[in-house]
């Protein structure tokens, strides 16, 4: 996968999750109308599929059925799903080894609450549903210095953890909507103050690209005037998504052709106003 960078100052960040493989992901800047190559950092990681979820009675099915991206850990300890039962603000299922259901995270919307399945013999799944973009685990309140540190979902299962008295450490991702898809990767785009950046990508042939999806985010120090468009962010110069309101954050999915393989896409962000303003291209693939 090669990311071309217009700007040297431009913030692209490659995160993947679990055991890591190096990828061709290049960085460039335009200099003179000519591309010189920064640097080549690329790197991803695999999802692991929880074999554990074939040995929980009910468990597979559900979880099969219902999650789509998900993270989730065995703390090696028996689990009170008592506990567990005072987090939930809805109770989807209950049994006696397990419980499922959902619950806020702070200071984000009810559209953002995450569902969370606990067993009794330690293991927890904190997940989005199915046909729900992946991009919706980011939380650009966890992003500075051109780092994301955390997802919603790890912020769900410190929360389900610290009220079940348990640890969180060495947690796994897993997408249950894309059994074969193997990596997953965020390339995010940054800017602070008005004005205009981008990055050029492009998607390898050979890869095999389950979902494209994206996240859009702002912030605006400006006033502005009610209902003007401030914020855009747009592939190929055709406009995928804007932002009026201060704070606001949207997902949404890529099609095939807005984001095909072999040739280079241009992803930019554009602001009249001063602020911070992010966008980040998630994708879930098999590198076959």
């Amino acid at each position: 996968m090669k990311v071309e960078n217009k700007k040297i100052k431009v913030g692209v960040l490659l995160v993947a999750i679990l055991i890591f493989s190096f990828l061709g992901v290049y960085f460039y800047a335009s200099n003179s109308g000519e591309s010189d190559i920064v640097a080549d950092r690329g790197q991803t990681f695999l999802f692991v599929n929880p074999v554990f979820a074939e040995s929980l009675s009910g468990g597979t099915t559900f979880l099969e059925e219902e999650a789509g991206m998900s993270i989730y850990v065995n703390v090696g300890l028996p689990l009170d799903l008592s506990a567990a039962q005072s987090v939930y603000k809805t109770v989807e299922e209950d049994t006696s080894d397990y419980i499922i259901g959902s619950f806020s995270l702070p200071d984000l919307p009810e559209s953002d609450d995450v569902h969370c399945f606990v067993h009794k013999d330690g293991w927890i799944v904190v997940y989005y549903l199915k046909n729900e973009p992946i991009s919706k685990i980011i939380d650009w309140s966890y992003y500075s210095a051109n780092q994301l540190t955390k997802t919603k979902l790890q912020v769900g299962l410190e929360q389900m953890g610290l009220a079940l008295g348990v640890t969180v450490t060495d947690a796994k991702y897993y997408n249950f909507q894309y059994p074969y898809a193997d990596k997953w990767m965020i390339i995010i785009e940054s800017r602070e103050g008005s004005g205009e950046d981008s990055f050029n990508l492009k998607i390898p042939g050979e890869f095999t690209v389950y979902e494209r999806s994206w996240s859009h985010y702002a912030q605006h120090a400006g006033s502005g005037f009610p209902g003007y468009n401030r914020a855009y962010f747009r592939i190929d110069g055709s406009e995928i998504n804007r932002i009026n309101n201060s704070g606001e954050t949207v997902c949404g999915q890529l099609t095939v052709t807005q984001l095909s393989p072999d040739v280079f896409h241009t992803v930019s962000i554009y602001s009249s106003e001063t602020g911070r303003q992010s966008v980040c291209i998630v994708l879930a693939y098999q590198e076959s």
